[in-house]
C-alpha cells in the first residue's frame, strides 16, 4: 500500500489529473476535508477524505468513480460527498455546520476552493449546534451509566470529547464570529471540558447555545 502522507504529496500526486480525466468538464472541485485536515490526523492510521462538486452527479456520472475506488483504497484515499452547485446552494441552511467546516478547513486538489467566503446564517447554525449537542448528551449519559468507572470510563469520555469537537467549533464561531485555528483554542474557551464532568460541561454549553436564541 502506498500512503500519501501530507497534503502537498497529494496535490503533487497523480490524483488531481486522474480525477480531472475521470470527470472532465463536469468536475467543479475535488477537495480534501473533514478529520484528515484536523490536528492529530495521521495518514498512517486513517484515510484522506476527498469530496466533489460536480455539475451533474447522476448515477451514470457517479459510476465513473467505481474505476478509481480500488486504487484510491490502496493509496489510503476514500471518497466522500458528491455535491452539485445547485444542491449546495439549496442546502446552505440545512447543513450550516458541515459547510462551515468545509469553507474554513478544506484543500482543493483540483478546481475551485469549495464554499469560499461562506458564512452560515446564524439562526440555522445555532439550531443545528443545539440539536447536535442535545443528541450527544443523550448518548453520553447512556455511555456514562453503562461504562465501568476507571480507565474504561476515562477512555470513553476522551473519545466523546473528540466526537463533539466539530460541533464545538460551530459554537465557538457563534460566540466569536471566527473559526477556531486549533482544538486548543476551543479548549481555552471552554476549559470546563477538561475541568468538569463532561456531562455537566456539555449541559452548560447547551444552555449557552439555547440562550443565543433570544439575542
Amino acid at each position: 500500500m502506498i500512503k500519501l502522507l501530507n497534503i502537498q504529496e497529494l496535490q503533487k500526486s497523480k490524483w488531481p489529473e486522474l480525477l480531472h480525466s475521470t470527470f472532465g468538464e463536469n468536475l467543479v472541485s475535488a477537495f480534501l476535508h473533514g478529520n484528515c485536515l484536523m490536528e492529530g490526523f495521521s495518514a498512517l492510521d486513517s484515510p484522506w477524505t476527498v469530496s466533489f462538486i460536480l455539475k451533474d452527479n447522476s448515477p451514470a456520472v457517479l459510476a465513473k468513480a467505481h474505476e478509481l475506488t480500488k486504487q484510491a483504497k490502496r493509496e489510503n484515499i476514500q471518497f466522500g460527498y458528491f455535491f452539485t452547485p445547485t444542491e449546495l446552494l439549496k442546502s446552505l441552511d440545512t447543513f450550516p455546520l458541515e459547510y462551515l467546516h468545509i469553507a474554513n478547513r478544506s484543500a482543493a486538489l483540483c478546481g475551485i476552493q469549495p464554499l469560499a467566503g461562506f458564512v452560515p446564517e446564524r439562526a440555522k447554525l445555532r439550531l443545528q449546534c443545539e440539536r447536535e449537542l442535545r443528541g450527544f448528551l443523550v448518548h453520553l449519559r447512556e455511555g456514562f451509566v453503562n461504562t465501568k468507572a476507571g480507565k474504561a470510563l476515562d477512555k470513553m469520555m476522551n473519545e466523546a470529547i473528540k466526537d463533539i469537537l466539530p460541533v464545538l467549533y460551530g459554537v465557538y464561531f457563534l460566540e466569536t464570529g471566527t473559526y477556531p485555528e486549533s482544538h486548543q483554542q476551543v479548549f481555552e474557551r471552554y476549559p470546563e471540558l477538561k475541568n468538569e464532568n463532561l456531562i455537566t460541561a456539555i449541559e452548560g454549553i447547551v444552555n449557552k447555545v439555547d440562550s443565543m436564541e433570544e439575542k
